[in-house]
């Protein structure tokens, strides 16, 4: 036992002090700060590209198209035939960037519109240009039929429909919408924790056989000291990264509470001054940062540590022993970690699934296998599955690290120490069988 804590001692404070871990460990909010606020904001911006559109409208029926806050239009040059147009628009008041004809149509039959451009214009703006127009002609029609367009909006009422979870303990809110957010984030967690941490065991394996130290360290420790003492080392870096996130996350979580408390207390203050009916997208809004800050964070955090480090074990033990395999040709590791992988990558597309619809068989199934529920189970969780649920899972979580860390290493106690010759599967088969 004190052999191997040594080797944790050595992976743990070698990598920690590692200038790689000390900057992943700070750009990793940053990095998921730029994924969640910087993205969708420069998504946002690129579509605010000026387009300046001059219209030819024949039909009359529409005098002004109204600007946003990227599209411009301009109905000059009404004498000028269309033919004139096409060729020559792009050239016009400094050139536009592209022409909208409207054909003599009528308000009810809007038929042969046409968008001329130089080249092809972005989707956004199409679709802008599409539905101004179309918002302009059912003005048209609606005055044909004698009635207000405040009066046909009132015949499709906003619906905000409230989740509640019924029990016997009695009804407590709900939010689809926030628990399948956080299934989602606790799945894909999961999901780049594994294949990070699970390849970093590999190549530590298979440095330190290539290397040759290994032959100096299995003279006085066990391969299975050896192995573990790899694994659990590089958990607790892992383990420890996670913990600074978390912490990280909640300073930033205060700080950003600070700077938009006024802003939240304004729009609730806005909301219940409201008229019944209106501003429900305010509602939505409010109600699922409520809802958002009375879920049980706690339990998730504990719940995703348990499922971390499970996962982490299981798959880690493998990648060990795959490391353990390697030779000069390193397509030979990566074909015997092939298999690995994918069962990562269709554990994510399950869990993805299972998000939509969290108590079918398909995520009962998941959820309880080892080799799926450290991806499945976290992101299942917020829908409240029963408490035998996650012992079962949790239980066979427990037997399939134990039955995985005997099959890895069987293969580990042998492979770790083959040179210069390539190990074929049916010879790997034969180690399981080997004693001693």
């Amino acid at each position: 036992m004190r052999k191997t804590f040594y080797i944790i001692a050595r992976e743990y404070i070698t990598r920690v002090r590692k200038k790689s871990f000390i900057l992943l460990t700070i750009l990793g909010p940053v990095f998921f700060g730029l994924v969640f606020i910087v993205v969708p904001v420069l998504i946002m911006n690129s579509n605010t590209t000026s387009q300046k559109i001059l219209v030819k409208d024949e039909s009359g029926l529409i005098p002004a198209l109204p600007d946003s806050a990227g599209v411009y239009f301009s109905f000059k040059y009404k004498e000028k035939a269309i033919e004139e147009l096409k060729t020559n628009f792009s050239t016009l008041d400094g050139g536009y960037d592209a022409l909208v004809y409207i054909p003599n149509i009528q308000p009810d039959a809007p038929y042969g519109i046409t968008l001329y451009s130089n080249e092809q214009v972005s989707i956004t703006t199409k679709s802008y240009v599409e539905n101004v127009l179309a918002d302009k002609l059912e003005e048209i029609n609606i005055q044909k039929l004698g009635l207000e367009k405040k009066d046909i909006l009132k015949l499709r009422p906003k619906i905000v429909i409230d989740d509640e979870v019924a029990s016997a303990d009695g009804s407590e809110k709900s939010d689809a919408a926030v628990a399948t957010g956080i299934g989602y984030v606790s799945g894909f967690l999961i999901y780049i924790i594994l294949l990070i941490y699970g390849s970093m065991v590999m190549r530590g394996v298979m440095e330190e056989k290539q290397n040759r130290i290994v032959e100096v360290m299995i003279s006085s420790v066990k391969p299975i000291q050896l192995m573990m003492g790899k694994i659990v080392g590089i958990g607790l870096v892992g383990l420890t990264q996670f913990i600074i996130w978390i912490v990280l996350g909640f300073i930033i979580q205060i700080i950003l509470s600070g700077i938009f408390a006024p802003q939240l207390m304004e729009m609730q203050n806005m909301q219940s001054m409201q008229p019944q009916g209106m501003g429900s997208d305010n509602t939505e809004i409010l109600q699922s940062i409520e809802s958002l800050q009375n879920q049980p964070i706690g339990f998730f955090l504990f719940i995703f540590c348990i499922y971390f480090l499970g996962g982490y074990l299981i798959y880690s033990a493998l990648f060990a022993a795959i490391g353990s395999l390697s030779t000069d040709n390193d397509s030979d590791v990566q074909m015997y970690a092939f298999p690995v992988t994918m069962l990562i990558l269709i554990s994510i597309f399950i869990m993805m699934a299972v998000v939509q619809q969290p108590h079918t068989k398909l995520a009962f199934w998941a959820s309880i296998i080892p080799f799926s529920s450290p991806i499945v189970m976290p992101a299942i969780m917020p829908f409240d599955p029963p408490l035998w649920h996650i012992i079962l899972s949790v239980g066979l979580l427990i037997l399939g690290f134990i039955f995985t860390t005997w099959f890895a290493a069987r293969i580990y106690r042998t492979g770790i120490l083959m040179y210069g010759k390539k190990i074929k599967f049916m010879e790997i088969v034969k180690w399981m069988f080997y004693k001693g």
